[in-house]
């Protein structure tokens, strides 16, 4: 499983979330937006299929955004033609309030719930329009990517969980490094870094997108030796992000700018380990501020 990000020309009534921007102001140059999205499937008691992920919103300009708007559905394919598409629920989606500053990631929830379509593997997807006002090149129309995530975990998909457990952020980690969960040592080399895990915690990232993946992805690997459950999108992105450890070096990353996709990963897992990802398990309420 993984991200499937792609643009296409579509047009549907969908449920909105509105963050209010101010007004475009003179002679911008505007700004650019790239987005990205993950699907999870889970069965309801009651035999209805809840859908539920994030979609990730990066600012890749020099200004904020204004207007920004994010419409988001489910919707499964009737034929082979790949606009044979049909709808099964509008979702609701939450997120920050406020504009995307320059430079910045966002993440945003979404979920929704249907009966499931009445055939045995249906394809299935869920599709975001991202949209902003100042976008460059378009200033003054709402313009932006959607992006769409395939469901690839197989049918049917599991139950929904119900002891779904609970996640720290990677400063509870870093600072408790003696509730390591058992098999996982402070003191392992981390990949190819030089460093070890825990000598990887405390290195401040300074934009680099490495250490911003690698804190949010020890975090996300302890969560689950430590019990928290792992929706099938999050396990995704940790097989990706240990593949790409295996041949990447801090250095990959030093470039301004560089290694976005990474950083991508790094938004959505710390949405997982803050307990704020649609699905998935809330935070650790134990009083530790983490």
């Amino acid at each position: 499983m993984g991200v499937n990000v792609r643009g296409i020309a579509y047009g549907l009534a969908c449920a909105v979330l509105w963050l209010p921007g101010t007004a475009l102001g003179q002679g911008q140059s505007g700004t650019t937006l790239s987005a990205s999205k993950t699907i999870d499937i889970c069965v309801q008691r009651n035999g209805q299929w809840r859908f539920s992920g994030v979609i990730t919103v990066t600012n890749g300009g020099d200004e904020a955004t204004e207007g920004l708007t994010i419409t988001d559905w489910v919707e499964w394919k009737t034929g082979d033609m790949r606009w044979e598409w049909d709808k099964l629920c509008d979702a609701v989606v939450n997120g920050r309030p406020g504009e995307i500053p320059a430079g910045e990631t966002r993440t945003f929830e979404y979920y929704c719930v249907s009966w499931p379509p009445a055939v045995s593997n249906p394809a299935i997807r869920n599709h975001a329009q991202v949209t902003i006002t100042n976008h460059s090149g378009r200033l003054g129309e709402s313009f932006g990517p959607e992006p769409a995530a395939s469901w690839e975990g197989g049918y049917p998909p599991p139950a929904c969980r119900e002891d779904l457990g609970c996640t720290y952020t990677q400063g509870y980690w870093k600072n408790h490094a003696t509730n390591w969960p058992t098999g996982y040592q402070p003191s392992a080399l981390f990949y190819s870094s030089g460093q070890t895990w825990l000598q990887v915690l405390w290195t401040e990232p300074k934009g680099n997108a490495y250490y911003i993946l690698a804190h949010q992805y020890i975090a996300a690997v302890l969560n689950k030796a430590n019990g928290a459950y792992v929706p099938p999108e999050i396990q995704s992105i940790l097989n990706s992000a240990a593949s790409w450890f295996n041949t990447n070096y801090p250095s990959s990353c030093a470039e301004q700018g560089s290694c976005q996709t990474q950083k991508n990963w790094a938004a959505i897992l710390d949405t997982y380990n803050q307990g704020e990802y649609a699905g998935g398990p809330p935070h650790c309420e134990d009083g530790t501020g983490y």
